[in-house]
């Protein structure tokens, strides 16, 4: 299975996202919310790799909308580093 380039993927129990220098043999990743010194190859002939998968947001656990926006931007700040 080949992956485009920013796609996300499960490897190692956790999700990844692509890079541009990977290669039909050879998959660059770095970790969702990692940084560049996370980066990692994973050599896809010897390790599964999987397309992402989130479960659908649970409306029984709705939070505030103070707990919802400080989450919102630790995200934006993680993505941003």
């Amino acid at each position: 299975m080949t992956f485009t380039v920013g796609s996300l993927v499960k490897a190692r129990g956790r999700e990844w996202v692509v890079l541009p220098d990977s290669d039909p043999e050879l998959l660059m990743l770095r970790p969702l919310g990692g940084t560049d010194n996370e980066i990692t190859g994973i050599y896809l002939p010897l390790e599964k790799v999987e397309p992402a998968t989130f479960a659908l947001p649970d409306p029984a656990q709705v939070g505030d909308y103070r707990s919802a926006r400080l989450l919102r931007d630790a995200v934006r700040l993680g993505f941003r580093s």
